[in-house]
């Protein structure tokens, strides 16, 4: 009896023991476990990465991003208020007095609409500066003739009648800016211009960089001579992410200026830039 009781608390010790440590390395194999679960889901999702249809509904899930800039600037001389719009100088007084000038047209262009960020100086703002405002653009692709104005100009002072006084309208299409005389008589359509029903088109800018190739020009912001401003490339370099274009139609009096920014071609420019290499200077021959 008395062998039997210390026996058995060894029993009792040794059984402990073997709970404790029976728990310490099932803790142990869940702990593996779950490291074991976690690699295999990260390489799962290594895998994933290079499934384009993963890859494709990622897309579609990240935000609508922005593809392209524009900045765009007109401006008319006296030629264009006296040949081609054929104003009196009552109307053109009225026009200094009481008109909206364009500084600059700024416009984003995201996947699935364009913003468009007007810059101008309105009468009553002459003396203090500039005003801002901006509107959102949703084409139809299907539509050609959607448009959305951007900046009216009357060109005489409206009379007592409910008619409309002639006008100048900036358009937003699409893919064109266009610039548009509504109303105008047949003494009022300077030669230049083509004329429609009520309808005067001055100038039409293509927003497609194919159609805006015939109006590529060096940009008078290169100071440098050989690259933009920024130094990221010349504005005549087809493989530049930014270019510059311009008109001047001496004809009608309008110069127009538009700097685009491709963010869709700056990262393949970038690789470009990045694999270019420059040719190392051969070493001086030893006399």
């Amino acid at each position: 009896m008395e062998i039997l009781w210390p026996a058995l608390g060894i029993a009792v010790i040794v059984v402990f023991v073997f709970y404790v440590l029976a728990q310490h390395w099932q803790r142990i194999l869940r702990q593996q476990s779950w490291t074991i679960r976690c690699l295999f889901d990260r390489v799962q999702s290594l895998e994933e990465i290079s499934n384009p249809e993963w890859r494709r509904r990622l897309g579609e899930a990240a935000p609508v991003p922005l593809e392209q800039v524009f900045t765009f600037s007109f401006r008319f001389d006296d030629r264009f208020w006296r040949d081609a719009v054929r104003l009196g100088e009552d109307d053109q007084k009225f026009i200094r007095e009481h008109g909206s000038f364009v500084g600059a047209i700024k416009l984003e262009r995201w996947r699935s609409h364009t913003v468009a960020t007007i810059t101008e100086v309105l009468p009553d703002l002459k003396a203090t500066g500039w005003q801002t405002r901006a509107l959102d653009f949703y084409s139809d692709p299907f539509k050609g003739s959607d448009a959305i104005s951007l900046w009216e100009l009357a060109l005489s002072r409206p009379s007592r009648s409910a008619e409309r006084p002639p006008s100048l309208e900036l358009l937003l299409r699409a893919n064109a800016l266009e610039l548009r005389g509504r109303l105008l008589s047949a003494t009022q359509i300077g030669n230049g211009a083509e004329a429609g029903d009520e309808d005067v088109l001055y100038f039409r800018v293509p927003l497609d960089t194919a159609r805006l190739a015939a109006f590529r020009s060096h940009d008078p912001a290169d100071t440098g001579g050989n690259g933009d401003a920024d130094g990221e490339g010349s504005s005549l370099d087809g493989n530049s992410w930014q270019a510059f274009y311009s008109q001047q139609n001496d004809e009608l009096g309008i110069e127009w200026q538009l700097r685009l920014c491709d963010l869709t071609r700056k990262s393949e420019w970038e690789r470009w830039k990045i694999l270019e290499t420059t040719t190392a200077p051969l070493a001086a021959q030893p006399k």
